[in-house]
């Protein structure tokens, strides 16, 4: 058990929502242990966006230290998703087709961040 518990952490440490931040060049997730960099220059397009309870885990955490990892939506498919209240977050769609459900305290401020920085 303790083995189990211990891998929990260890991955709550590296992949938990903690802050995300943006700039003219990337949208930063930032966890405790790491960062992960999205070139806004790969962006498409982002919206506000709230996921729904009945979002299917492919392989992620369900609320333990944020929710983070991959998820499956019925309307918009298979997601990266790194948030913390389901009602803060907005959706981020990359070139590749990737796709990232994101949370921050004010999450209209960061959309209409990105949406300048993409029509730049």
């Amino acid at each position: 058990m303790l083995g189990i518990l211990l891998v929990l952490i260890v991955a709550g440490l590296f992949y938990g929502a903690v802050y995300v931040k943006a700039d003219s060049r990337y949208l930063v997730l930032g966890s405790v242990l790491r960062g992960k960099k999205i070139p806004i220059s790969k962006v498409v397009s982002v919206e506000l966006f709230q996921p729904t309870m009945a979002a299917i885990r492919i392989c992620a955490s369900g609320g333990f230290m944020g929710y983070w990892g991959i998820f499956r939506e019925s309307d918009i498919g298979r997601y990266y998703g790194f948030y913390g209240k389901a009602s803060d977050c907005f959706l981020v769609r990359m070139q590749n087709g990737d796709k990232y459900v994101v949370g921050c305290e004010r999450p209209q401020e960061m959309v209409d961040y990105i949406r300048s920085q993409i029509s730049a």
